[in-house]
């Protein structure tokens, strides 16, 4: 079991997995599970394949959920999904297509108040904010745009920054002693 992830006052998702091997877990038993503020299990998040979305490829289980809209998604190798509250996967940006091949490199943080997901790239030290829309069948339209914005605002501060092995420092930055 990992991070449990709260979709509203009295439901939450709870990422569970079997037990783990030394070589390959591709294909084990996981879960999103859906339970109460009781304990009690109320569904699971539908939709994922044992093998073909295994979150054992990079052991990434990270859930984040949107309370506010009742929403929970997932980012792992192989896409990012997003869910309802009842567990009906409502959208799936496979990252075998070229427009979300980007999404590999990051990982999924949090999901803000304003309802937006909070992407790191894993090597680059930026974080990406995707503005998620009231209806999830328009979410793919999001992320493509938030991916296409963010190659174009990564290559503006490269100029500006000029990182050395990704490592933006800004020597005009004050820092205040404690």
């Amino acid at each position: 079991m990992t991070r449990p992830a709260a979709l509203g006052d009295d439901l939450f998702v709870v990422p569970v997995f079997g037990k783990t091997y030394r070589s390959t877990n591709l294909g084990q038993e996981f879960s999103f599970a859906l339970v109460d503020d009781r304990g009690v299990l109320r569904g699971r998040l539908e939709g994922l394949h044992l093998r073909e979305d295994s979150p054992f490829t990079g052991f990434d289980f990270t859930v984040v959920a949107d309370p506010y809209r009742a929403r929970a998604f997932h980012l792992n190798r192989y896409g990012l999904y997003a869910w309802s509250a009842d567990g009906v996967l409502r959208s799936w940006m496979p990252t075998a297509e070229k427009p979300f091949k980007p999404l590999v490199h990051f990982a999924l943080l949090e999901c803000t108040p304003a309802g937006e997901l909070l992407l790191a790239h894993r090597k680059q030290h930026l974080l990406l904010r995707v503005p998620v829309p009231q209806d999830l069948d328009d979410l793919a339209v999001a992320v493509e745009a938030a991916l296409k914005d963010y190659g174009r605002e990564r290559t503006a501060l490269k100029k500006q920054y000029a990182p050395v092995s990704w490592l933006w420092s800004d020597s005009a930055a004050t820092v205040n002693p404690l």
